[in-house]
């Protein structure tokens, strides 16, 4: 925990966005992992809008893709904060490298071109809140992508079971 410190002051807030960034990968993961319990939830709540709604085919239709469009948008909960956090994290990074660096140009102004020691302490600040923000950005971009795939998919699914739900309806509207 030493290079924490050593990292200057912002390390501590990109310390924050990666507890905050694991959180809601294991939180979203853990809720989409529960597929069969998403579509049979969903497919239920098509069959209890055709229940209680009266209206045709192209009227379910509209009314289904809402239905979805609903669903995907609490399925992506927190996946635009994990986005975020991301690019937060990356431009604490940035800024710690810009700050280090102004700490050095300080030292060199000061005179203290020729202490190693005082210009490497800027440096050293530079380049751990980099590294830092990073080692946060990448992997919580990468939790990003792997979260947005996984709804991507469950999103084709619910396609697929609005499409079935309203065979059924056709079929009864043909028959009736």
């Amino acid at each position: 925990m030493d290079w924490l410190k050593k990292g200057g002051p912002l390390m501590y807030p990109i310390l924050i966005c990666s507890i905050f960034a694991l959180a809601i990968f294991v939180e979203r993961l853990i809720a989409l992992m529960n597929k069969d319990s998403i579509y049979s939830n969903f497919r239920a709540y098509l069959h209890s809008i055709i229940e209680e709604t009266r209206a045709d085919l192209k009227g379910f239709r509209e009314i289904f893709e809402l239905a979805i469009d609903l669903e995907v948008r609490k399925l992506s909960k927190g996946l635009g904060t994990l986005s975020l956090i991301a690019k937060i994290s990356t431009l604490l990074g940035l800024l710690g490298t810009v700050l280090g660096m102004v700490e050095v140009f300080k030292k060199v102004s000061e005179g203290k071109l020729g202490d190693p020691a005082a210009l490497a302490g800027g440096i050293w600040v530079a380049l751990l809140t980099t590294v830092f923000g990073l080692s946060v950005a990448i992997p919580a971009t990468f939790m990003h992508s792997i979260l947005s795939s996984i709804v991507s998919k469950i999103e084709e699914r619910l396609l697929k079971i609005s499409e079935e739900v309203l065979k059924g309806v056709a079929t009864k509207e043909g028959g009736s």
